[in-house]
């Protein structure tokens, strides 16, 4: 009996070393994290280290694969810092089937040392559990208890500290504080316990409405000029500023990916402080409030709804999520051949090609964009170029001509098309420093070419975050 007392003794103070001693390399970091949360850091590596013993039966083994499995986790989030700024959050979770078959998407911020390691440690990790394992089947029935245990202390604790609500979620600020581990799991369980959206009304249909509406959400499109000082500003996009009805900064919360957030918000209009814990992945409970999606508020303006994506739409479940958003009409990759790829990627020439035949078969209808040439990773000899960097700089005067030849169209049409164009986040062209509020805007333009004369031009940019730019649209439809 002294023993399994000494055994499972070793395993607690082993799972309150390994906690607090790995979670000081997670970034933002300071010395000493918030004690009262102690717990929520270690009793999820001695639920680890159960379930480990049970696999194992020995004890030395679970503790270094909990450490294997921490540091992984670590790594992870202090990669994912450097990339995009922000560290490991709970929603990334759910990308990890997308990981696996889109793993060019994500590859790019892993280092190929980090691979290596990676790859060694599987081949390490799988030798340990066959040559060290042993056959002690009083300690695995330990392990199996203290899994339990541990498990059910931790459901406890985390009921009750998701009951403690503050101000919201500031992941750099909880991460410095609390830990990775408490952040990850209090964040998770608060995100469960919200309540659904509340559900909003159709709009009537305004006399002043555009006869049609065109939104492209331009994928990693910036201002060229903005990020380095050898590049020029695109001319295209200075052009339509001085003919927008409203332009200036679009303000997303993501820096080098995560164009979902972008997109919900434009299509949605939900704010940050509406969503609380659901705006680091909005689309996955998006389902729950179908009513305030652009197509679904403005059915009674425009009938039609077409929505464009030349890739693969169950990413995101787009698939699921555009029919009862109110879409009709939905492109997805499948209306694409290999000849329209520039680079990796369908190019924005074949996106304007599909919009503008849309725009001369179809009258009243809303149709919303969302381009993919621009699509990370970059990398050096893509599209012949000498860097990365230039290589994204190519794509985005691409992007630029598609503003312009959609604008052009609508001009020449002499039809009352709105056109809405706005880069849904900022490229992640090289590390970044551990540094909170990095510029993380993109430009956007709101045209009405052939409008009514009371269109007047904005002469002074406006900065929307993407809900605002939502209630922009609603507004200059006329709603």
């Amino acid at each position: 009996m002294l023993y399994y007392v000494v055994k499972f003794f070793f395993i607690i103070v082993g799972s309150l070393v390994v906690g607090e001693s790995i979670d000081l390399l997670v970034r933002p970091s300071r010395l000493l994290r918030k004690s009262s949360l102690i717990f929520l850091r270690c009793l999820p590596v001695m639920v680890t280290a159960g379930v480990f013993l049970c696999l194992t039966g020995v004890v030395w083994l679970s503790l270094v694969l909990s450490v294997i499995l921490l540091t992984v986790l670590v790594t992870a989030s202090n990669l994912k810092l450097r990339l995009l700024n922000e560290p490991l959050v709970f929603t990334d979770f759910a990308l990890l089937g997308a990981f696996v078959k889109h793993p060019r998407f994500y590859l790019q911020g892993i280092p190929s040392t980090v691979r290596f390691c990676i790859v060694a440690g599987g081949v390490v990790l799988l030798y340990l559990l066959i040559w060290a394992s042993s056959s002690a089947v009083g300690l695995r029935l330990a392990g199996c208890v203290e899994a339990v245990v541990s498990g059910m202390c931790l459901w406890g604790l985390l009921k009750r500290e998701s009951r403690r609500r503050g101000v919201g979620p500031a992941v750099w600020r909880d991460v410095c504080e609390w830990g990775l581990l408490p952040t990850l799991l209090l964040y998770a369980r608060r995100c469960r316990e919200l309540e659904p959206l509340p559900a909003r009304p159709v709009l009537s249909r305004a006399v002043t409405a555009p006869e049609s509406v065109i939104i492209v959400q331009c994928e990693s499109f910036a201002e060229p000029a903005e990020l380095r000082n050898e590049w020029a500003a695109l001319p295209e996009l200075d052009q339509c500023r001085q003919e927008a009805v409203q332009w200036g900064r679009f303000l997303p919360s993501g820096l080098g990916a995560y164009t979902m957030r972008s997109e919900y918000g434009v299509l949605c209009g939900d704010d940050e402080e509406m969503l609380s814990y659901r705006l680091f992945d909005p689309f996955l409970t998006a389902n729950q409030s179908p009513s305030h999606a652009l197509p679904n508020r403005l059915k009674y303006f425009y009938e039609k709804a077409l929505f464009l994506h030349p890739y693969d739409l169950r990413f995101y479940g787009r698939n699921r999520l555009l029919p009862s958003w109110g879409f009709n009409d939905i492109i997805g990759g499948e209306y694409f051949s290999e000849q329209d790829r520039v680079g990796p990627y369908v190019g924005d020439a074949a996106l304007t090609a599909q919009l503008l035949a849309y725009l001369r078969e179809n009258d009243h209808f809303l149709a919303y964009c969302v381009t993919i040439e621009n699509h990370g990773p970059w990398k050096k000899g893509r599209l012949g170029q000498s860097s990365g960097a230039e290589a994204w700089h190519k794509h985005a005067r691409n992007g630029g001509r598609m503003l312009q030849d959609l604008l052009e169209e609508i001009k020449a049409s002499g039809r009352d098309v709105m056109l809405v164009f706005f880069g849904d986040h900022r490229p992640a062209l090289e590390v970044l420093p551990a540094v909170e509020g990095l510029e993380r805007s993109t430009p956007y333009v709101i045209l009405r070419p052939n409008g009514p004369k009371g269109n007047e031009v904005s002469s002074e940019p406006v900065d929307v975050t993407p809900a605002e730019l939502h209630r922009s649209i609603l507004r200059h439809v006329g709603s």
